[in-house]
Formats: structure tokens, sequence, C-alpha cells
């Protein structure tokens, strides 16, 4: 019976440097395809933007809402995420910057990533702001900055709330300045048109025959070698999988085959030639399995990239 465990022990200690092999080579792949790491924030950008938002919790719970909702968008600009600019709007809010809350409500609306009670929770307050507040709309030229009241640098295409009155909006413009008057009512949505100068279409340039240059060589087709020996690296690779699946079934047969004979004393002349033949079996499929596993891995590992 010691032998019986040892030999099953011995199959699987085989399975799973199969499988290891396997799960290696699929996460080497999948780390060559990932993408780089954003260059545009910091490096330690998560730890940061825990910290923000640690901060910012602390100054809503002690009341200090205006603190908390500027710590909150700090620590979205650093790790966006939808949840976050809901706590800065929600800060605005009990702020009293009913034009700040309500213009961030709408833009964390915008993403579509927010869960459903928040979703449901920010669409009622932004409803109840907007009674209230003024709608702006500004679509062109694109690219200009704007700034009026919580709007800060803002590039068009923008939308946003503010209180009922009168501003000032001042734009900026491929190095033009320029103030834009209007009039906010509450309740109510308004396109404003900025006082700078469109972009002109270009000049269409009078046309002049110009002599074609000789057709040039066909380009050689790129070497496609690359995606079909990978393609049979991994059909080779799944073939090793099932002829490994398949060693062990006939092992395990093979071992309950040689049960058999001993327990009848080896008198069991088929019980023998059973376990004989499984045992056969056993040894080819794990040979083919060892075959077939290398070789996929062989061309998995030195099939070339094909850059483009």
């Amino acid at each position: 019976m010691r032998s019986a465990s040892s030999a099953r022990l011995h199959i699987l200690q085989r399975l799973l440097l199969t499988a290891s092999l396997l799960l290696s080579l699929l996460a080497g792949e999948a780390r060559a395809q990932d993408p780089p790491p954003s260059t545009s924030l910091p490096a330690n950008s998560k730890q940061l933007a825990r910290q923000r938002f640690q901060e910012a919790t602390e100054a809503y719970e002690e009341g200090r809402y205006s603190a908390a909702a500027s710590l909150f968008e700090a620590a979205d600009r650093l790790r966006p995420h939808a949840s976050v600019r809901f706590n800065a709007a929600a800060a605005w809010e009990q702020a009293g910057e009913d034009a700040r809350a309500a213009t961030a409500y709408a833009a964390v609306l915008e993403l579509g990533s927010l869960d459903a009670s928040r979703r449901k929770t920010a669409l009622e307050r932004l409803t109840g702001l907007a009674r209230k507040l003024g709608r702006v709309q500004i679509r062109e030229p694109l690219g200009a900055l704007v700034t009026v009241d919580h709007i800060q640098r803002a590039p068009v295409p923008l939308t946003f709330y503010l209180r009922p009155g009168e501003y000032d909006i001042a734009a900026e413009y491929r190095g033009v300045r320029t103030l834009t008057s209007a009039t906010v009512v509450a309740g109510d949505e308004r396109e404003v048109l900025l006082n700078l100068p469109l972009p002109e279409p270009p000049a269409s340039a009078p046309t002049a025959p110009v002599s074609l240059p000789p057709p040039a060589p066909a380009t050689p087709r790129p070497d496609d070698s690359g995606p079909g020996q990978k393609t049979w690296g991994w059909v080779s690779v799944g073939a090793s999988v099932a002829l490994s699946g398949a060693a062990i079934f006939f092992g395990v047969r093979a071992l309950s085959a040689r049960d058999r004979f001993t327990e009848s004393r080896n008198t069991n002349a088929d019980a023998r030639k059973e376990a004989s033949n499984l045992r056969l079996a056993t040894n080819l499929l794990w040979g083919g399995a060892t075959i077939a596993g290398s070789t996929g891995l062989v061309l998995l590992l030195t099939a070339p990239t094909v850059e483009f």
C-alpha cells in the first residue's frame, strides 16, 4: 500500500509541475500585454490619494466642509473614483456652495460608474439645487479656457451651474483674453457665446498640375510567423494538459488493477495483465505530455514579436 501511495503522490507532483509551468507562462504573457504605467502622476499617487482622502474625511467630521471638499477633489485628481467625486459634491453642498455642488453632482452623474444608491441621491440633490441655480453651457471655441466664479481655467466645452445674477466670463484662447457678460436666471438653461474669434477654416490653395512620381516597388508583406508560432505553441501546451489528464486517469486504473492482483496473492492473471497494459499506456501518455508541453513552451518563448 505504501508503494501505491508513493505512485499517486508522484502523479500529483507531475501534474502540479505541468500546471505551474502553464501558470508561469500565462502570467508572463499577461504582464507583457499590460499597458505602461501613466507618467502624468507621481509614483506614490496611491499613497498621496489615501492621505488626502483621510484628511478630507477628518475635515468633514469636524464640520470643515469647504476644506473637506477641496481635499476630496485633490484625492480624486490623484486616483480618480466616482465615489470620491460624490463625496466632494456632498461636502460642497454642506458648505453652502450650491453652484459648486450642483456642478460636481452633474459631473459625477456623467461618469456612469457611480453605484445605484449614490446615483439616485446625486440625481435627487442635483434636481433640488438646479431649481435655484442657472445652468450654463459653452460649446466653442474648443480648447478655450474659461474662468468665472468657481470655474477656474476650465477647457471648453463645459457645462456648469451659477447662482442667479450678472457675471463677466473671462476666456483665453490663442493668446487672446476677453470678457463676456452673461445673465443667469434661476431654473434657466442657456448657452453662452464667448467674445472670441472662432478658428477660420484653412484657405484652399490654388491647385497646380503635379507630376506623379513613378510607383514605388511593392513592399514585402511583414513576416507573420510570430502569431502562427504562438498559435502552435498554445496548441501544444493544451495537448500536454490533455495528455496529462489521460495519464492520470490510466495511472489510477493501473494502480487499482495492481492492488487487485496483490490482494489475490499474485494469482489473478487478468488483473496482472490489465495492470501491465495500463502502466504502459500511462508511461506513453506521460511521455507524450512531456514532449508536447516542452515543445509548446519553446514555441511560445521563442516566437518573434510583430511590431507595428
